[in-house]
């Protein structure tokens, strides 16, 4: 029994034919899925997609991707309407993304945005008593550790925040760690290369662990080159099983702190 905690059931190629793939992914173990949003549209989809199928829930959030004029931070006001709609459970997926960026001017603009865009998200899952799903993404370690900054400035009362497809140096993990965070494992933790990722697992206290997809990202390895499709979730759990030796049904009770019990299993 495997609950799915992020997933782009919303995105291509899945959307197309997304019954499709909830079938094959029960069929391999998976019990529930929060389909994921990225910016309004997606997040809108998602919603619907949460209304169609019992066993979905619905994120709704910016990918900081999304950012590259402060103008579109006005956009933002229109996610609160979708935070109270029925089935959303976190505001995700949100975060800093400088991996394409560098330290021009114009660049440093975009990051200010980003942090700016996160905050203000930050702000509605707080009032909205709402979970994070977090996306970090930097060549170096600065949008880790500014991560972290704007974390800890965030009440300790708030709801949980997960770590989507975890990564980053391992005293900012560490850090993470000891701020309460949920970290995501997704099939990237299968990789030759991945050691950096492993060693963040291995980091993570055991009643802190998520499972994800990312579909249609991400495959494990098995099916590298290939799109990412639901029920390949399952190799990524046995690799999950293997090196930490978390279970099933421990996985299942993180899933359901992380999302404050709200995941219809």
């Amino acid at each position: 029994m495997i609950v799915d905690t992020h997933c782009h059931y919303n995105l291509e190629p899945l959307l197309s034919s997304w019954e499709t793939h909830w079938e094959n992914a029960k069929s391999a173990g998976v019990i529930a899925s929060v389909v994921v949003g990225t910016n309004l549209d997606t997040s809108k989809k998602a919603i619907e997609l949460a209304g169609k199928n019992p066993h979905f829930a619905a994120t709704v959030g910016f990918h900081p991707n999304y950012f590259k004029l402060e103008e579109q931070l006005d956009e933002i006001s229109q996610l609160e309407a979708l935070a109270s709609a029925e089935k959303v459970v976190a505001i995700g997926e949100i975060g800093l993304d400088y991996f394409r960026l560098s330290d021009s001017p114009a660049d440093e603009v975009v990051k200010e945005v980003q942090k700016q865009a996160l905050r203000a998200q930050l702000a509605i899952a707080a009032k909205y008593s709402l979970p994070t799903c977090i996306h970090v993404r930097d060549k170096g370690a600065v949008a880790y550790f500014e991560l972290l900054e704007i974390l800890s400035s965030v009440k300790q009362e708030s709801a949980p925040c997960i770590l989507h497809c975890v990564s980053g140096p391992s005293e900012y993990i560490q850090k993470a760690v000891q701020l309460g965070v949920y970290i995501g494992v997704a099939g990237n933790s299968t990789y030759p290369k991945s050691d950096t990722i492993r060693s963040a697992i291995a980091l993570a206290p055991i009643d802190k662990i998520l499972l994800e997809t990312d579909a249609p990202y991400l495959p494990p390895q098995s099916h590298r080159g290939q799109t990412c499709e639901p029920w390949m979730m399952s190799e990524t759990a046995d690799s999950l099983y293997i090196n930490r030796k978390i279970t099933a049904d421990q996985i299942l009770s993180n899933t359901q702190a992380a999302f404050l019990d709200k995941i219809p299993v």
